[in-house]
């Protein structure tokens, strides 16, 4: 199978650089494939899961946000957080999302709900991942 390059940035560091066969993540317009030779295209990613297929295994990833730009040279994702689901604290991810809850309740300016409640819904997110749902 034919392979291209993906490099995934989060603000803090690049998570991932490496020629792969596909990658399948979701995207504010819905989940996307992506093979080699794609046609060029930028996206607003979603808060989900990303799954990298590359040297025959996959690999699964927690992603929260961000873009993607695919161009002939190489797939991009600049997301706000990208996570190896190895590597996901499920407690602090429940503890994140009872957290997000009990701010939420409290909070009054827009701004500050659209915040939590994304932050909420990563906690979920992360949490049904791990737990396979």
């Amino acid at each position: 199978m034919a392979t291209f390059k993906l490099e995934v940035i989060t603000p803090l560091k690049k998570v991932l650089e490496s020629e792969v066969e596909r990658v399948i993540l979701r995207t504010t317009e819905g989940d996307m494939g992506i093979l080699a030779n794609h046609a060029p295209l930028v996206a607003e990613l979603a808060i989900g899961e990303m799954k990298i297929k590359f040297n025959g295994t996959e690999e699964r990833f927690f992603v929260a946000g961000g873009f993607l730009e695919i161009s002939k040279e190489r797939t991009l994702v600049l997301a706000d957080e990208a996570i190896n689901i190895k590597d996901i604290d499920v407690e602090l991810a429940r503890k994140e999302a009872e957290l997000a809850k009990q701010k939420l309740s409290k909070l009054k300016e827009d701004r500050d709900i659209a915040v939590m409640r994304k932050a909420l819904e990563s906690a979920i997110t992360k949490v049904g991942m791990v737990e396979g749902r």
